[in-house]
Protein backbone atom coordinates (compact mmCIF):
# COMPACT_ATOMS: atom_id res chain seq x y z
CA UNK A 1 0.00 0.00 0.00
CA UNK A 2 1.20 3.35 -1.06
CA UNK A 3 0.37 6.51 -0.16
CA UNK A 4 1.59 9.31 -2.52
CA UNK A 5 2.21 13.44 -1.66
CA UNK A 6 2.20 15.44 -4.44
CA UNK A 7 3.12 19.12 -4.31
CA UNK A 8 0.94 21.40 -7.13
CA UNK A 9 4.17 21.67 -9.12
CA UNK A 10 4.27 18.02 -10.17
CA UNK A 11 0.89 17.07 -9.75
CA UNK A 12 -2.98 17.20 -8.51
CA UNK A 13 -3.83 14.48 -6.66
CA UNK A 14 -7.69 12.30 -6.57
CA UNK A 15 -6.98 10.30 -3.55
CA UNK A 16 -4.30 8.68 -1.72
CA UNK A 17 -4.00 4.85 -3.21
CA UNK A 18 -1.46 3.31 -6.02
CA UNK A 19 -1.83 3.64 -9.64
CA UNK A 20 -1.71 0.31 -11.79
CA UNK A 21 1.61 -1.17 -10.23
CA UNK A 22 4.58 -1.30 -12.94
CA UNK A 23 4.36 -5.21 -15.20
CA UNK A 24 0.15 -4.83 -14.65
CA UNK A 25 -1.17 -6.53 -17.62
CA UNK A 26 -3.21 -3.21 -18.99
CA UNK A 27 -6.92 -3.01 -19.46
CA UNK A 28 -8.38 -3.77 -23.05
CA UNK A 29 -10.26 -0.98 -23.88
CA UNK A 30 -12.30 0.61 -27.04
CA UNK A 31 -12.91 4.25 -27.21
CA UNK A 32 -13.98 7.16 -29.46
CA UNK A 33 -12.36 10.09 -30.06
CA UNK A 34 -13.52 13.41 -30.23
CA UNK A 35 -13.42 13.18 -34.35
CA UNK A 36 -15.74 9.85 -34.10
CA UNK A 37 -12.95 7.84 -34.88
CA UNK A 38 -13.17 4.35 -32.72
CA UNK A 39 -9.52 2.82 -31.05
CA UNK A 40 -9.02 -0.64 -29.52
CA UNK A 41 -6.48 -0.81 -27.31
CA UNK A 42 -5.69 -4.99 -27.98
CA UNK A 43 -5.51 -4.38 -31.96
CA UNK A 44 -2.56 -1.09 -31.66
CA UNK A 45 -0.30 -3.73 -29.24
CA UNK A 46 -0.85 -6.86 -31.62
CA UNK A 47 -0.13 -4.88 -34.10
CA UNK A 48 2.95 -4.14 -32.56
CA UNK A 49 2.97 -0.94 -31.69
CA UNK A 50 4.07 0.92 -28.25
CA UNK A 51 1.23 2.77 -26.33
CA UNK A 52 1.41 5.80 -24.28
CA UNK A 53 -1.51 6.89 -22.81
CA UNK A 54 -1.87 10.63 -21.11
CA UNK A 55 -4.58 11.08 -18.64
CA UNK A 56 -5.41 14.11 -17.50
CA UNK A 57 -7.55 16.82 -16.88
CA UNK A 58 -8.77 20.19 -17.82
CA UNK A 59 -8.48 22.32 -14.65
CA UNK A 60 -5.16 20.74 -14.12
CA UNK A 61 -2.09 23.36 -14.27
CA UNK A 62 1.05 20.18 -14.40
CA UNK A 63 -1.56 18.38 -16.82
CA UNK A 64 -1.46 21.82 -19.16
CA UNK A 65 2.31 22.09 -18.89
CA UNK A 66 2.73 18.51 -20.07
CA UNK A 67 0.26 19.02 -23.17
CA UNK A 68 1.75 22.34 -24.54
CA UNK A 69 5.73 21.13 -23.79
CA UNK A 70 5.13 19.01 -27.25
CA UNK A 71 7.19 15.50 -25.99
CA UNK A 72 3.88 13.65 -26.86
CA UNK A 73 3.18 15.74 -29.90
CA UNK A 74 6.64 15.12 -31.13
CA UNK A 75 6.14 11.37 -30.36
CA UNK A 76 3.04 11.09 -32.05
CA UNK A 77 4.24 12.62 -34.87
CA UNK A 78 7.59 11.08 -35.71
CA UNK A 79 6.41 7.74 -34.36
CA UNK A 80 2.69 7.40 -34.95
CA UNK A 81 1.63 4.96 -36.58
CA UNK A 82 1.91 5.28 -40.96
CA UNK A 83 -1.31 6.85 -42.33
CA UNK A 84 -2.81 8.66 -39.49
CA UNK A 85 -4.01 12.54 -39.82
CA UNK A 86 -1.20 13.95 -38.93
CA UNK A 87 1.86 11.46 -38.87
CA UNK A 88 4.97 12.23 -40.93
CA UNK A 89 5.26 10.46 -44.09
CA UNK A 90 8.64 9.21 -42.19
CA UNK A 91 7.61 8.12 -39.29
CA UNK A 92 8.55 4.62 -37.50
CA UNK A 93 5.64 3.33 -37.34
CA UNK A 94 6.15 1.76 -33.98
CA UNK A 95 4.31 4.17 -31.64
CA UNK A 96 0.16 5.48 -30.64
CA UNK A 97 -0.46 8.53 -28.51
CA UNK A 98 -3.96 9.10 -26.52
CA UNK A 99 -4.77 11.84 -24.60
CA UNK A 100 -7.42 11.31 -22.15
CA UNK A 101 -9.73 13.91 -20.15
CA UNK A 102 -10.39 11.50 -17.44
CA UNK A 103 -12.34 13.73 -15.11
CA UNK A 104 -15.70 13.77 -17.08
CA UNK A 105 -15.14 17.29 -18.74
CA UNK A 106 -17.15 17.83 -22.02
CA UNK A 107 -15.94 18.74 -25.20
CA UNK A 108 -16.65 22.23 -24.25
CA UNK A 109 -14.66 22.13 -21.64
CA UNK A 110 -11.40 20.58 -23.92
CA UNK A 111 -11.94 23.69 -26.11
CA UNK A 112 -11.34 26.31 -23.56
CA UNK A 113 -14.91 27.02 -22.13
CA UNK A 114 -15.75 26.15 -18.56
CA UNK A 115 -14.45 23.38 -15.65
CA UNK A 116 -12.08 25.79 -15.07
CA UNK A 117 -10.38 25.05 -17.93
CA UNK A 118 -6.27 25.78 -18.09
CA UNK A 119 -7.24 26.39 -22.18
CA UNK A 120 -7.76 24.77 -25.43
CA UNK A 121 -6.38 21.03 -25.27
CA UNK A 122 -8.12 20.53 -29.14
CA UNK A 123 -6.40 23.38 -30.78
CA UNK A 124 -2.92 21.94 -32.23
CA UNK A 125 -2.85 18.45 -30.49
CA UNK A 126 -2.18 15.81 -33.64
CA UNK A 127 -3.09 12.36 -31.95
CA UNK A 128 -6.57 11.05 -30.90
CA UNK A 129 -8.32 13.01 -27.73
CA UNK A 130 -10.95 11.00 -25.40
CA UNK A 131 -13.69 12.99 -24.01
CA UNK A 132 -15.12 10.91 -20.82
CA UNK A 133 -18.53 13.04 -20.30
CA UNK A 134 -20.60 10.07 -20.72
CA UNK A 135 -22.17 11.06 -24.08
CA UNK A 136 -19.82 8.08 -26.20
CA UNK A 137 -17.11 7.45 -23.38
CA UNK A 138 -16.93 7.38 -19.77
CA UNK A 139 -14.98 7.75 -16.52
CA UNK A 140 -14.88 3.48 -16.22
CA UNK A 141 -11.74 3.99 -18.44
CA UNK A 142 -10.20 6.37 -15.31
CA UNK A 143 -11.23 3.73 -12.74
CA UNK A 144 -9.64 0.34 -14.79
CA UNK A 145 -6.38 2.85 -14.97
CA UNK A 146 -6.67 3.32 -11.07
CA UNK A 147 -5.79 7.18 -12.22
CA UNK A 148 -5.24 8.63 -8.81
CA UNK A 149 -3.32 12.03 -9.80
CA UNK A 150 -3.11 14.44 -12.65
CA UNK A 151 -1.17 13.75 -15.58
CA UNK A 152 -0.74 10.28 -14.91
CA UNK A 153 1.02 8.70 -18.16
CA UNK A 154 1.92 4.81 -18.89
CA UNK A 155 3.61 3.34 -21.21
CA UNK A 156 2.16 0.15 -22.51
CA UNK A 157 4.39 -2.35 -24.69
CA UNK A 158 3.08 -4.59 -27.22
CA UNK A 159 3.33 -7.52 -24.56
CA UNK A 160 0.35 -6.07 -23.09
CA UNK A 161 2.45 -5.00 -19.70
CA UNK A 162 2.13 -1.25 -18.53
CA UNK A 163 4.57 1.15 -17.26
CA UNK A 164 3.76 4.69 -15.53
CA UNK A 165 6.30 6.43 -17.38
CA UNK A 166 5.47 10.13 -16.00
CA UNK A 167 6.26 13.23 -17.88
CA UNK A 168 9.34 12.66 -19.52
CA UNK A 169 10.73 15.02 -22.26
CA UNK A 170 12.14 12.19 -24.48
CA UNK A 171 9.45 9.75 -24.59
CA UNK A 172 10.91 7.48 -27.47
CA UNK A 173 13.86 6.87 -25.69
CA UNK A 174 11.58 4.46 -23.50
CA UNK A 175 10.27 2.21 -26.26
CA UNK A 176 13.48 -0.09 -26.80
CA UNK A 177 12.94 -1.17 -23.00
CA UNK A 178 9.96 -3.66 -24.60
CA UNK A 179 10.43 -7.02 -25.02
CA UNK A 180 11.35 -8.00 -28.75
CA UNK A 181 8.40 -9.40 -30.71
CA UNK A 182 7.64 -12.60 -30.56
CA UNK A 183 9.96 -14.82 -32.74
CA UNK A 184 9.71 -18.53 -31.55
CA UNK A 185 6.81 -20.77 -31.94
CA UNK A 186 6.14 -22.71 -28.41
CA UNK A 187 7.26 -20.07 -25.93
CA UNK A 188 5.09 -19.27 -22.82
CA UNK A 189 5.19 -16.33 -20.44
CA UNK A 190 3.89 -16.16 -16.85
CA UNK A 191 3.83 -13.13 -14.37
CA UNK A 192 2.30 -12.94 -10.83
CA UNK A 193 -1.93 -11.45 -10.61
CA UNK A 194 -2.40 -9.34 -7.43
CA UNK A 195 -4.91 -11.76 -6.23
CA UNK A 196 -6.05 -12.42 -2.33
CA UNK A 197 -5.32 -15.30 0.07
CA UNK A 198 -7.98 -17.37 0.53
CA UNK A 199 -7.32 -18.12 3.72
CA UNK A 200 -5.22 -18.06 6.93
CA UNK A 201 -3.38 -20.74 6.06
CA UNK A 202 -4.72 -21.63 2.78
CA UNK A 203 -3.89 -19.95 -0.18
CA UNK A 204 -5.01 -20.10 -4.13
CA UNK A 205 -1.95 -18.94 -6.13
CA UNK A 206 -2.85 -16.97 -9.03
CA UNK A 207 -0.80 -16.17 -12.37
CA UNK A 208 -1.34 -14.93 -15.68
CA UNK A 209 0.11 -17.30 -18.52
CA UNK A 210 1.01 -15.32 -21.96
CA UNK A 211 1.27 -17.03 -25.43
CA UNK A 212 4.50 -15.71 -26.46
CA UNK A 213 4.86 -17.81 -29.36
CA UNK A 214 3.91 -18.01 -32.95
CA UNK A 215 1.78 -20.93 -32.78
CA UNK A 216 -1.22 -21.28 -30.42
CA UNK A 217 -0.29 -22.53 -27.22
CA UNK A 218 -2.90 -25.45 -25.95
CA UNK A 219 -1.27 -26.55 -22.66
CA UNK A 220 1.63 -26.04 -20.12
CA UNK A 221 2.67 -28.09 -17.09
CA UNK A 222 2.68 -26.03 -13.96
CA UNK A 223 4.75 -27.02 -10.93
CA UNK A 224 4.11 -25.62 -7.15
CA UNK A 225 6.40 -25.45 -4.15
CA UNK A 226 7.28 -24.37 -0.89
CA UNK A 227 9.96 -23.86 0.28
CA UNK A 228 11.61 -25.56 -1.94
CA UNK A 229 9.20 -28.75 -1.69
CA UNK A 230 7.22 -29.75 -4.47
CA UNK A 231 3.73 -30.18 -3.56
CA UNK A 232 1.66 -30.87 -7.19
CA UNK A 233 2.24 -31.00 -10.56
CA UNK A 234 -0.71 -30.59 -13.25
CA UNK A 235 -0.93 -29.88 -16.44
CA UNK A 236 -3.27 -26.65 -17.67
CA UNK A 237 -5.47 -27.26 -20.99
CA UNK A 238 -8.62 -25.87 -20.45
CA UNK A 239 -9.90 -21.89 -19.09
CA UNK A 240 -13.21 -21.47 -17.44
CA UNK A 241 -15.69 -19.52 -20.00
CA UNK A 242 -18.08 -17.39 -18.36
CA UNK A 243 -20.03 -17.10 -21.68
CA UNK A 244 -20.82 -21.05 -21.49
CA UNK A 245 -20.03 -21.42 -17.97
CA UNK A 246 -18.18 -24.22 -18.84
CA UNK A 247 -14.75 -25.40 -19.11
CA UNK A 248 -12.96 -25.31 -23.01
CA UNK A 249 -9.81 -25.84 -24.15
CA UNK A 250 -6.87 -23.51 -24.30
CA UNK A 251 -6.47 -21.77 -27.46
CA UNK A 252 -4.31 -18.73 -26.46
CA UNK A 253 -3.11 -16.60 -29.52
CA UNK A 254 0.01 -15.28 -30.04
CA UNK A 255 0.31 -12.57 -26.93
CA UNK A 256 -3.07 -13.45 -25.52
CA UNK A 257 -3.70 -13.86 -21.70
CA UNK A 258 -5.11 -16.21 -19.76
CA UNK A 259 -5.95 -16.06 -15.84
CA UNK A 260 -4.78 -19.23 -14.14
CA UNK A 261 -6.32 -20.32 -11.00
CA UNK A 262 -4.43 -22.95 -9.75
CA UNK A 263 -5.26 -26.14 -6.66
CA UNK A 264 -5.21 -24.20 -3.08
CA UNK A 265 -1.37 -24.86 -0.74
CA UNK A 266 -2.84 -25.75 2.11
CA UNK A 267 -1.35 -25.39 5.82
CA UNK A 268 1.36 -22.52 5.23
CA UNK A 269 3.24 -20.39 7.46
CA UNK A 270 4.17 -16.66 7.52
CA UNK A 271 6.94 -16.41 5.40
CA UNK A 272 7.06 -20.07 3.15
CA UNK A 273 8.54 -18.68 -0.32
CA UNK A 274 5.80 -20.29 -2.69
CA UNK A 275 7.65 -21.09 -5.80
CA UNK A 276 5.75 -21.63 -9.56
CA UNK A 277 6.76 -23.20 -12.54
CA UNK A 278 5.18 -23.11 -15.80
CA UNK A 279 7.22 -25.36 -18.61
CA UNK A 280 6.31 -27.43 -21.76
CA UNK A 281 4.24 -25.27 -23.86
CA UNK A 282 2.30 -27.36 -25.78
CA UNK A 283 4.43 -30.37 -24.73
CA UNK A 284 7.69 -29.53 -25.76
CA UNK A 285 10.80 -27.51 -24.49
CA UNK A 286 10.22 -23.36 -23.94
CA UNK A 287 11.99 -22.03 -26.86
CA UNK A 288 12.97 -19.18 -24.61
CA UNK A 289 13.10 -19.73 -21.07
CA UNK A 290 14.69 -16.84 -20.01
CA UNK A 291 10.81 -14.72 -20.05
CA UNK A 292 9.48 -17.43 -17.76
CA UNK A 293 11.53 -17.78 -14.91
CA UNK A 294 10.24 -18.97 -10.98
CA UNK A 295 7.42 -17.04 -9.87
CA UNK A 296 8.04 -16.89 -6.39
CA UNK A 297 5.41 -15.53 -3.93
CA UNK A 298 6.39 -15.18 0.42
CA UNK A 299 3.31 -16.10 2.23
CA UNK A 300 1.47 -12.97 4.42
CA UNK A 301 -1.41 -14.53 6.16
CA UNK A 302 -2.17 -12.17 9.12
CA UNK A 303 -2.89 -11.64 12.64
CA UNK A 304 -3.18 -15.39 13.84
CA UNK A 305 -4.22 -15.21 17.16
CA UNK A 306 -7.27 -12.98 17.41
CA UNK A 307 -9.29 -14.01 20.64
CA UNK A 308 -12.80 -14.75 19.70
CA UNK A 309 -14.92 -14.70 22.63
CA UNK A 310 -16.08 -11.78 22.01
CA UNK A 311 -17.40 -8.80 19.69
CA UNK A 312 -14.93 -7.16 17.79
CA UNK A 313 -14.71 -3.17 17.07
CA UNK A 314 -14.61 -2.23 13.82
CA UNK A 315 -13.80 1.30 12.07
CA UNK A 316 -14.12 2.17 8.30
CA UNK A 317 -13.34 5.26 7.06
CA UNK A 318 -14.75 6.50 3.68
CA UNK A 319 -18.34 7.52 3.06
CA UNK A 320 -21.53 5.09 1.64
CA UNK A 321 -18.99 4.94 -2.44
CA UNK A 322 -16.89 2.53 0.21
CA UNK A 323 -18.52 -0.91 1.75
CA UNK A 324 -17.12 -3.85 3.41
CA UNK A 325 -18.05 -7.43 3.93
CA UNK A 326 -16.49 -9.89 7.21
CA UNK A 327 -16.45 -13.46 5.85
CA UNK A 328 -15.85 -16.56 7.85
CA UNK A 329 -13.74 -18.54 5.15
CA UNK A 330 -15.03 -21.90 6.03
CA UNK A 331 -18.33 -21.33 4.73
CA UNK A 332 -18.07 -17.70 3.19
CA UNK A 333 -20.84 -16.73 5.75
CA UNK A 334 -21.12 -13.06 6.08
CA UNK A 335 -20.49 -12.21 10.02
CA UNK A 336 -20.33 -8.49 9.99
CA UNK A 337 -20.70 -5.86 6.87
CA UNK A 338 -21.68 -2.01 5.75
CA UNK A 339 -20.29 1.22 4.47
CA UNK A 340 -17.56 3.74 4.96
CA UNK A 341 -17.86 6.05 7.79
CA UNK A 342 -18.21 2.85 10.62
CA UNK A 343 -17.48 3.57 13.89
CA UNK A 344 -17.23 0.74 16.50
CA UNK A 345 -19.52 -1.98 14.50
CA UNK A 346 -19.30 -5.20 15.61
CA UNK A 347 -20.20 -9.04 14.39
CA UNK A 348 -23.69 -9.99 13.98
CA UNK A 349 -22.87 -13.22 13.65
CA UNK A 350 -20.12 -14.38 16.67
CA UNK A 351 -16.69 -15.65 16.21
CA UNK A 352 -15.54 -18.86 16.52
CA UNK A 353 -11.91 -20.50 17.54
CA UNK A 354 -9.58 -22.10 15.15
CA UNK A 355 -10.65 -19.99 12.20
CA UNK A 356 -10.16 -17.98 9.42
CA UNK A 357 -11.84 -14.37 8.32
CA UNK A 358 -11.51 -11.76 5.54
CA UNK A 359 -12.28 -8.77 5.16
CA UNK A 360 -12.95 -7.61 1.82
CA UNK A 361 -12.88 -3.57 1.15
CA UNK A 362 -14.66 -2.59 -2.03
CA UNK A 363 -14.48 0.66 -3.46
CA UNK A 364 -17.34 2.06 -5.91
CA UNK A 365 -14.62 3.65 -8.44
CA UNK A 366 -11.16 5.05 -7.51
CA UNK A 367 -12.29 8.31 -5.76
CA UNK A 368 -13.17 6.16 -3.07
CA UNK A 369 -9.81 4.47 -2.84
CA UNK A 370 -7.96 5.35 0.15
CA UNK A 371 -9.91 4.15 2.86
CA UNK A 372 -8.27 2.92 6.16
CA UNK A 373 -9.70 0.45 8.48
CA UNK A 374 -8.74 -0.96 11.83
CA UNK A 375 -10.85 -4.15 13.63
CA UNK A 376 -9.94 -4.61 17.47
CA UNK A 377 -10.52 -8.09 18.85
CA UNK A 378 -12.46 -8.35 22.40
CA UNK A 379 -8.74 -8.34 24.29
CA UNK A 380 -7.83 -5.12 22.69
CA UNK A 381 -5.32 -6.70 20.38
CA UNK A 382 -5.65 -4.53 17.12
CA UNK A 383 -5.62 -7.78 14.70
CA UNK A 384 -6.18 -6.08 10.85
CA UNK A 385 -5.34 -2.40 10.52
CA UNK A 386 -3.99 -0.83 6.75
CA UNK A 387 -5.32 1.23 3.96
CA UNK A 388 -6.87 0.33 0.97
CA UNK A 389 -5.35 0.93 -2.80
CA UNK A 390 -7.00 -0.93 -5.19
CA UNK A 391 -11.11 -1.04 -6.11
CA UNK A 392 -11.12 -4.31 -4.70
CA UNK A 393 -8.98 -5.52 -1.46
CA UNK A 394 -8.93 -8.40 1.23
CA UNK A 395 -7.54 -8.77 4.69
CA UNK A 396 -7.18 -11.66 6.61
CA UNK A 397 -6.81 -12.74 10.58
CA UNK A 398 -7.57 -15.98 11.90
CA UNK A 399 -8.66 -16.92 15.60
CA UNK A 400 -6.68 -18.11 18.57
CA UNK A 401 -7.84 -22.00 20.56
CA UNK A 402 -10.92 -22.65 21.99
CA UNK A 403 -9.15 -21.84 25.46
CA UNK A 404 -7.18 -18.65 24.96
CA UNK A 405 -5.21 -18.39 27.18
CA UNK A 406 -4.02 -14.90 26.91
CA UNK A 407 -6.70 -13.30 28.61
CA UNK A 408 -6.64 -12.02 32.08
CA UNK A 409 -10.15 -12.97 33.46
CA UNK A 410 -9.53 -12.76 37.02
CA UNK A 411 -11.07 -9.54 37.72
CA UNK A 412 -14.45 -10.56 36.35
CA UNK A 413 -14.20 -13.64 38.17
CA UNK A 414 -18.32 -14.90 39.20
CA UNK A 415 -19.41 -11.32 37.96
CA UNK A 416 -22.44 -12.32 36.59
CA UNK A 417 -25.00 -15.40 36.02
CA UNK A 418 -28.55 -15.59 34.66
CA UNK A 419 -31.25 -16.31 36.92
CA UNK A 420 -33.21 -18.25 34.98
CA UNK A 421 -36.48 -18.60 37.86
CA UNK A 422 -36.83 -15.39 37.83
CA UNK A 423 -35.17 -14.17 34.38
CA UNK A 424 -32.88 -11.94 35.98
CA UNK A 425 -29.41 -10.89 34.79
CA UNK A 426 -27.62 -10.92 38.56
CA UNK A 427 -24.36 -8.45 39.15
CA UNK A 428 -21.99 -9.76 41.91
CA UNK A 429 -19.73 -6.46 42.01
CA UNK A 430 -19.76 -2.73 41.28
CA UNK A 431 -18.97 -1.91 37.27
CA UNK A 432 -18.95 1.05 34.64
CA UNK A 433 -21.17 -0.12 32.09
CA UNK A 434 -23.47 -3.42 30.65
CA UNK A 435 -24.04 -4.08 27.46
CA UNK A 436 -26.60 -6.84 25.78
CA UNK A 437 -26.80 -8.02 22.77
CA UNK A 438 -28.78 -11.06 20.48
CA UNK A 439 -26.98 -13.27 18.33
CA UNK A 440 -26.78 -11.46 15.71
CA UNK A 441 -24.75 -8.34 17.58
CA UNK A 442 -27.38 -5.94 17.26
CA UNK A 443 -27.91 -4.01 20.50
CA UNK A 444 -30.87 -4.79 23.04
CA UNK A 445 -29.92 -3.10 26.41
CA UNK A 446 -27.38 -0.53 27.76
CA UNK A 447 -27.07 1.04 31.20
CA UNK A 448 -23.97 3.23 32.65
CA UNK A 449 -25.57 2.88 36.24
CA UNK A 450 -24.91 -0.97 36.67
CA UNK A 451 -27.88 -2.33 39.30
CA UNK A 452 -27.48 -5.48 41.11
CA UNK A 453 -30.40 -7.34 38.96
CA UNK A 454 -31.39 -6.76 35.52
CA UNK A 455 -34.80 -7.39 34.79
CA UNK A 456 -34.95 -9.26 31.56
CA UNK A 457 -38.37 -10.64 31.67
CA UNK A 458 -39.45 -9.10 28.40
CA UNK A 459 -36.50 -11.05 26.67
CA UNK A 460 -37.32 -13.79 24.26
CA UNK A 461 -36.06 -17.14 24.69
CA UNK A 462 -32.49 -17.52 23.19
CA UNK A 463 -29.18 -17.10 23.07
CA UNK A 464 -27.60 -13.46 24.56
CA UNK A 465 -24.54 -12.09 24.95
CA UNK A 466 -23.59 -9.16 27.72
CA UNK A 467 -20.99 -7.03 27.35
CA UNK A 468 -19.50 -6.08 31.43
CA UNK A 469 -17.08 -3.40 31.68
CA UNK A 470 -14.93 -2.07 34.71
CA UNK A 471 -13.67 1.22 32.70
CA UNK A 472 -9.97 -0.49 32.04
CA UNK A 473 -11.32 -3.89 31.51
CA UNK A 474 -14.53 -5.65 30.15
CA UNK A 475 -15.35 -9.57 28.99
CA UNK A 476 -18.55 -10.95 27.20
CA UNK A 477 -20.00 -13.79 27.87
CA UNK A 478 -22.55 -15.85 26.27
CA UNK A 479 -25.89 -16.65 28.25
CA UNK A 480 -29.10 -18.56 27.67
CA UNK A 481 -32.89 -17.51 28.13
CA UNK A 482 -34.72 -21.02 28.06
CA UNK A 483 -38.02 -21.08 30.45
Amino acid sequence: MKNFLFTLLIAFSLNVYSQLPNGSVAPDFTLTDINGTTHHLYDYLDNGYTVFLDFSAVWCGPCWGYHTGGALEDLYVNHGPSGMPNVSSSTTNDVMVFFIEGDGSDLACLQGNGCGTQGDWVAGTPYPIICTDGSVNNTAVTSAYSIGYWPTVYQICPDRLLTECGQTATPYSLVSSCLPPPSFDNDARTFVKNSANSGCSDIVPEIFLQNYGLTNLNQVTITVSVNGVNQYTTVFDEVWNSNTNSYVPLNLSTLEIADVTLDPVYNLSNNDIIGIDVVLPNGVSDSDPTNNQTISMTVDLGFDNAYWDAPLSINVSGSNGNSWYLKQVSNNLIIASGFGGSVGSSNFFPLTFNECYTLQSVANDVNYIGASYTITDGNGQVILQGTTSQLEEFDNFSTGAEVWTNLDYSIFQNALYFDQINRNLVINDSYKSLHIYDITGRSLFFTDIVLQTVDLSSFSNGVYLVKLSNGDNFMTKKFRISN
